[in-house]
């Protein structure tokens, strides 16, 4: 990848391309926009340091920018949640409201996210909704759903299988709009 060689241009344009994307994804499961910018930050941080070293042969770059994007998400929640309960009772209940200004792109983002998940079977979108947005490991979702762990991973699997299928058709459509 060109980003090896401290290309700048290359960064910009990997922002560019998924930032939107990344921003929606760490927002749905922080619930909070600046720890969404943090989770940004520190992806496109982390390989532009060479912390993060993308391997095609492992699988897309979407795919890894999407799980790097998971787990730094999660990461800042269990932290959030650590600092959390250290604080007394009285304050858990006070709770930050809507963001006024991402109200417009979340919905939209929010209405495109659920179009795409909508056409994974009810199963996987459980699924992917606790794994993904709530955060939960493969093995709490199955003792949440009262699943075989196996049946959860092969579900999880199958409907990150058919989203990467459907986010490709549309890149690939978008790429063919641009170019006329």
């Amino acid at each position: 990848m060109i980003i090896e060689k401290k290309d700048s241009a290359c960064l910009e344009m990997l922002y560019d391309r998924y930032e939107s994307l990344l921003y929606n994804l760490a927002y749905n499961i922080t619930q909070d926009k600046q720890s969404s910018e943090e989770v940004l930050q520190d992806i496109f941080m982390k390989i532009w340091h060479q912390k993060a070293i993308f391997k095609p042969e492992k699988g897309k770059l979407s795919t890894w920018l999407i799980t790097l994007c998971r787990n730094r998400s999660i990461d800042i929640l269990r932290k959030r949640k650590d600092i959390e309960s250290s604080f007394d009772e009285a304050f858990h209940s006070i709770e930050a409201d809507s963001l006024p200004e991402y109200d417009l792109l979340d919905k939209e983002c929010s209405e495109e996210l659920q179009k795409i998940i909508s056409y994974l079977s009810k199963d996987q979108q459980k699924i992917i909704a606790l794994f993904y947005f709530k955060g939960l490991s493969q093995q709490e979702i199955a003792d949440k759903l009262k699943t075989p762990l196996g049946t959860v991973k092969s579900r999880l699997r199958l409907s990150i299988q058919h989203l990467s299928h459907y986010l490709d058709n549309i890149l690939r459509k978008e790429r063919e709009e641009n170019e006329k």
